[in-house]
């Protein structure tokens, strides 16, 4: 069993190498077990149904056998709704962050980052935060597909959420600058996310900003 507090992470990872090794660096870190690693989609949902529950997982953007891994996430999403899904990728051309942050992921992190980075990356989506920078979302943007949302889809506190979102706020940011609690913003982003159809924080201002709603400088 996994004690009270603790992170759950699934790695999903078709090198059993990289994955074990992964696997053993995340649980040296406190507050983090890795509950399984899975290389082949056969064994996704043993992994994923578990007594513990599924926290964060982190996804191997391409798959051996030429899998396109966010073609799982429909499955992931289905066995673990409330799992944050991190992208963790040696890629980071534009193409490739786009396609993830449309997919509905939580996240993209690279395998060429420290560990200690890595481990802030989960922390940080578990905490329903994003894990791009806002230059790195500012690239992508421009390849995502046209959003059909229009100014009249959300209110205009949701707007000011979505906007503060985009320029790389916290929670605990947006709350301060508008002078509301943190429980009132996760509300609006929950609305946000629900009005525009999508999956995450990400997402939510990839629609954003192809609908013209808002600006991410």
């Amino acid at each position: 069993m996994a004690a009270p507090g603790s992170i759950n992470v699934v790695i999903i990872e078709d090198h059993s190498m990289v994955a074990s090794a992964l696997a053993a660096a995340l649980e040296a870190e406190d507050g983090i077990r890795v509950v399984d690693t899975v290389n082949h989609p056969d064994h996704l949902r043993g992994a994923l149904v578990t007594a513990d529950g599924v926290d964060v997982v982190l996804l191997d953007l391409r798959l051996g056998d030429g899998i396109d891994s966010l073609s799982l996430l429909p499955q992931i999403r289905s066995a673990a709704p409330d799992a944050k899904v991190v992208v963790l990728s040696a890629w980071s051309d534009d193409r490739s962050i786009a396609r993830a942050i449309e997919a509905g992921c939580d996240g993209y992190l690279l395998k060429e980052q420290q560990v200690d980075e890595l481990v802030a990356g989960i922390r940080t989506v578990v905490a329903n935060e994003a894990v791009f920078a806002p230059a790195i979302m500012k690239r992508v943007f421009g390849l995502l597909q046209p959003s059909k949302a229009t100014a009249s889809t959300l209110t205009a506190r949701e707007l000011e959420v979505l906007q503060r979102l985009g320029d790389g706020m916290s929670t605990v940011d947006i709350a301060s600058a508008m002078y509301v609690s943190i429980n009132t913003v996760r509300n609006h982003v929950q609305s946000i996310m629900q009005k525009l159809g999508v999956h995450s924080r990400l997402e939510a201002v990839a629609h954003g900003v192809r609908a013209g709603l808002i600006t991410v400088k």
